[in-house]
């Protein structure tokens, strides 16, 4: 009796394995003993025996081990990753590189445009024939390096006190720092040597004190022309460069002529020199002149006459 419920449980219980099998499906490989799509599988040894026998390209493909993937990419693939988004354009370095190029290029543009209109409202450039009057400080190099740039910068600062004010009432029309001295123009050269005898009577009777340094001097060149005015009221010209090249004459300018001083008679500071134009126009004013002698002038050709104002001898 009992071998008989052993054989009924048998027969009833043994399609309950193979139904469960049957419903996951032939994609399903989690079963013992079963493969994916091939029914029930065969031990390890048969399916080395039978691999054996298959060439190689008839093997199926190994499947890689799981190297720390999830259980949700084991079973539906690797996961998808994330999609970058793209860098904006204003981000990119040609971006930036771009717009400093077109603003430059409108800025050089704006700054080309106001400059030409404001050329055009200074007017156009026209000429004036002016006294030209170029005053220098003597041995300016000397006082910063023996006494100091201080007092140097004193020297400076005394001669554009004092000339500015000897020029009150001869008609200034123009000023100009040169850094060691004043380049002027004026109407007349009257005016011009007027203001250049009243300077250095100024620094004579009432002397700067400059102590330790030495005593204040100074140099004065005048030439009279046709002067090239531009549209700002800046001056240039022939006649400029002749008045800075009278100031700096020293006794080797000098070539050595009948009528003329000895070259050690030739005073190095505290002087007035004049071209022939300008010495024309101050002998009419009545101005006493004398003449010094012929000398070359640096990038004018020939020989040139120079006359000294006798500033000394008229009190």
């Amino acid at each position: 009796m009992r071998n008989v419920w052993v054989v009924i449980l048998m027969v009833v219980g043994a399609p309950a394995p193979a139904l469960t099998w049957a419903q996951m499906g032939p994609a399903s490989d989690k079963g013992p003993g079963m493969q994916a799509g091939l029914g029930p599988a065969s031990s390890p040894r048969s399916q080395r025996q039978e691999q054996a026998g298959k060439p190689e390209s008839s093997l199926p493909p190994a499947v890689p081990a799981a190297t720390g993937t999830s259980r949700m990419e084991g079973m539906t693939g690797p996961a998808m990753e994330h999609p970058v988004p793209p860098t904006p354009f204003y981000r990119e370095g040609t971006f930036h590189v771009l717009v400093g190029v077109a603003t430059t290029a409108s800025c050089f543009f704006a700054y080309r445009v106001l400059r030409s209109r404001t050329r055009r409202r200074r007017g156009p450039a026209s000429y004036v024939t002016e006294a030209v009057l170029v005053v220098d400080l003597v041995d300016s190099t000397n006082f910063a390096t023996h006494y100091g740039d201080g007092l140097a910068m004193q020297a400076r600062t005394i001669l554009k006190e004092r000339a500015l004010a000897a020029t009150e009432g001869h008609g200034l029309a123009f000023v100009e720092n040169t850094g060691d001295g004043y380049f002027m123009t004026f109407p007349s050269v009257a005016g011009a040597v007027q203001s250049a005898i009243a300077l250095l009577k100024d620094l004579r009777n009432t002397p700067p004190d400059l102590s330790p340094g030495p005593h204040l001097a100074v140099r004065a060149g005048i030439s009279y022309g046709e002067i090239l005015l531009d549209g700002r009221g800046i001056r240039h010209g022939a006649v400029i460069n002749r008045a800075f090249r009278l100031e700096g004459l020293t006794h080797e300018g000098f070539a050595q002529v009948e009528g003329g001083l000895d070259p050690g008679a030739i005073p190095e500071r505290n002087r007035i020199f004049l071209d022939e134009e300008s010495a024309q126009e101050a002998r009419a004013a009545g101005i006493a002149l004398r003449f010094v002698g012929f000398c070359s002038l640096k990038g004018f050709s020939g020989l040139h006459r120079v006359y000294e104002v006798p500033w000394e001898a008229q009190g």
